[in-house]
């Protein structure tokens, strides 16, 4: 794929965020790897106006900006994902507000947050790890969401959104979609209601 329909797509998913609500007013970010390049939404952007031509594009490698613009605060979060995950194209930041919710009960257990009630849930994103509250675009924000990436394909920052990561921008979006469904159902059902167990399926 090249970068101008890299760039496209990740024009299309900032749509699709928009449409089901799942950021608002000009939070929420959102990148894509190109080789050696990272492709990322441009800094207080609002998804329903960002054009393919306001993508920034950074070296994950020197974490230099090589284009025009300028990129989202929480680029370094993007770039240490990139950095810890070689397998991984994808990231996306949104500020789903059940997910939201459910990362201002205090867990059990911060490296599963909320029990799987959809099968999407218990199939693709297993566990839910949550790390604690950071002032968003902070180094500390950064080391301590990628760092939970390693072994996560998603990590729920606590009073502030979800980060998903894959293969795909497409992939990332069907991760952040399915949080959001299971922690509506928690929040509607409750943390205690009977659930899948992602290890016997």
């Amino acid at each position: 794929m090249q970068i101008e329909n890299l760039s496209n797509e990740i024009v299309k998913i900032c749509r699709d965020l928009r449409k089901q609500k799942l950021v608002n007013a000009t939070h929420g970010n959102i990148s894509a790897r190109y080789e050696d390049i990272m492709l990322i939404t441009p800094t207080g952007c609002d998804f329903n106006s960002v054009e393919s031509k306001d993508i920034v594009q950074m070296d994950i490698n020197t974490g230099k900006v090589i284009s025009l613009g300028k990129p989202s605060k929480e680029y370094d979060l993007h770039l240490s994902a990139y950095r810890k995950r070689p397998d991984i194209k994808a990231v996306v930041h949104a500020h789903s507000p059940n997910a939201v919710a459910i990362s201002c009960i205090n867990p059990k257990d911060i490296d599963d947050v909320v029990p799987a009630y959809t099968l999407s849930f218990a199939l693709f994103t297993k566990r839910l790890p949550m790390i604690g509250y950071f002032k968003a675009g902070s180094p500390e924000l950064a080391e301590n969401a990628s760092n939970k990436l390693i072994d996560h394909n998603a990590v729920l920052l606590q009073h502030h959104g979800v980060i998903t990561v894959s293969d795909t921008l497409m992939k990332a979006l069907y991760r952040v979609e399915e949080i959001e469904e299971n922690c509506s159902i928690a929040l509607h059902i409750g943390l205690n209601a009977n659930c899948l167990n992602p290890d016997k399926l």
